[in-house]
């Protein structure tokens, strides 16, 4: 069934962090400039100098790891090694360039404005040191995006060092970072990484800004177990996964907190990960949500705002247009995924308990689009409706029936009461002498006879039960999705017929 809407509706609108950064003469305000050139770096109007005593210098370094491709083994990046506290301003292009950061215990802001760096063998920007908190939600480094400007980080992945204790540290994000990091302002920023886009060793908050991450793993990660949180109070962010062979969108080996702004979270195709993975708990406040993939993530009972996951019968293809409408037809989302999905989740502002909601798939969108978010739909075409068989039990994780497939790994599974986060509650924080060391990436395992790109609830290996046997194909199709706490997972989501 076609169905076509032409009412003009804004779907959401989001707030952006528009404070003017200071980027004064004089004061303890005033920023340092790094202006980047392939030809030449200047620091403060003046060539950047080679003294490593100097709060700002730079130097040639070759990665010599395995992980570097052949093309790339001799090539010697030019390293910008920031030393000191303060703000620095960084604007330009450059190629096999890094800015690297090591100012012990000192708050450092990194103000891009019209940067576009490329570093083909290790992160574009890596945070080896500075101060930190070690709370959720703050942090001593920031990335400040500055107004009105467009800024491009592209990195290949893991870079080996050594720190001062002579622990080696793995560094696997485009940007990465040992210490908690922060993102805000109201420019863009857009990362592409051939493993994970933005890393922390601890926590990540996100503040602002127009975010696009694309990579050949997590685009978004925060990687301590068991510790690590990831804030998100504002900005519209769209992260998915084009490349490699897994990755969910946004992990945590911690928590999840989103308090507001915009978030698009898609995993890759053809993996068995989430568009968001954490580990203990996945909590919504606010803002608009909207997560595909390939593994059921349970929502986090402490979260008060409204959510709903939809199962779909048959994987959906990227680049196909996605519209959820209200029961008057006003639109509250729309985007086109970028990647084939299985299980959509979503939380909206506007979902309270009792409204129903309809999906559509296909046609065409009309409208203003931020970031691959329609903030504005003019009008909607040629769509078509889409129906569910019914509720999983309760709106709760499926059942495995005990029988879990040789190698999978049960750690997502519901949480003890004991262990669920609470929005009211202090925060994890790490004591300041232990500096636990990532021991690689948290990637579960793939059940035995599992296909990658052949993954729908009805063709799960044997023993994997519980997501397919939820919905019976004979129950007619029913075209109201009604959202309440005790009803948010449908499943057996297929055409209307």
């Amino acid at each position: 069934m076609h169905q076509t809407k032409k009412k003009k509706a804004a779907v959401f609108c989001t707030v952006l962090l528009t404070g003017a950064l200071c980027f004064g003469c004089t004061g303890s305000n005033a920023a340092d400039t790094i202006s980047l050139n392939d030809g030449k770096i200047l620091y403060n109007g003046n060539a950047i100098t080679a003294e490593s005593s100097q709060a700002v210098y730079s130097s040639s370094f070759i990665e010599f790891h395995e992980d570097v491709a052949l093309e790339y083994k001799d090539t010697a990046n030019t390293v910008i090694h920031i030393t000191k506290g303060g703000i620095y301003q960084i604007s330009g292009e450059a190629t096999d360039t890094q800015i690297r950061v090591n100012a012990p215990d000192e708050e450092v802001t990194l103000v891009l404005s019209g940067v576009n760096v490329t570093c083909n063998t290790a992160p574009a920007i890596l945070i080896e040191n500075a101060a930190d908190s070690q709370t959720a939600g703050e942090a001593g480094v920031t990335i400040a995006l500055a107004n009105d400007t467009s800024n491009i980080i592209t990195a290949s992945h893991v870079a080996e060092y050594v720190d001062d204790n002579g622990v080696e540290i793995d560094y696997d994000g485009a940007i990465s970072s040992k210490v908690s990091l922060k993102i805000e302002g109201d420019g863009t920023l857009k990362v592409i990484g051939d493993k994970e886009g933005i890393e922390s060793q601890l926590h990540l908050t996100f503040n602002g800004g127009s975010i696009e991450v694309s990579s050949a793993d997590d685009p978004i990660n925060a990687s301590e177990d068991g510790v690590s949180a990831i804030t998100i109070n504002d900005g519209i962010i769209n992260c998915f996964v084009p490349y490699g062979e897994e990755g969910d969108g946004i992990d945590s080996n911690g928590y999840i907190y989103i308090n507001g702004g915009s978030v698009l979270a898609q995993s890759h195709s053809d993996s068995m990960d989430s568009g968001l993975d954490a580990d203990l708990g996945i909590v919504i406040n606010g803002g608009i949500v909207c997560a595909t993939g390939n593994m059921y993530e349970e929502i986090s009972e402490e979260s008060t705002q409204g959510h709903a996951q939809f199962y779909f019968a048959e994987k959906q293809k990227g680049g196909v247009p996605l519209v959820v409408t209200d029961e008057k037809g006003n639109y509250v989302l729309a985007y086109t995924p970028v990647s084939d999905y299985t299980i959509l989740e979503f939380s909206l502002p506007s979902m309270v308990d009792g409204t129903t909601y309809h999906l559509y798939s296909g046609g065409t969108i009309s409208g203003t689009i931020t970031n691959g978010i329609y903030t504005e739909v003019e009008s909607y075409e040629g769509g078509t409706q889409m129906g569910h068989r019914g509720l999983m039990q309760g709106g709760r994780r499926p059942d495995f029936g005990g029988q879990m497939p040789e190698g999978f790994d049960p750690s997502n599974t519901e949480l003890p009461q004991n262990m669920k986060p609470s929005v009211n509650k202090e925060q994890p924080q790490r004591p300041n002498d232990q500096r636990p060391q990532k021991e690689g990436g948290k990637t579960p395992q793939r059940p035995e006879g599992f296909t990658p790109g052949n993954f729908s609830l009805d063709n799960l290996p044997e023993g994997f039960g519980g997501f397919g046997e939820r919905f019976d194909a004979n129950i007619p199709l029913t075209a109201d999705f009604v959202i309440d706490s005790e009803n948010r997972v449908y499943v057996g989501i297929a055409v209307m017929e």
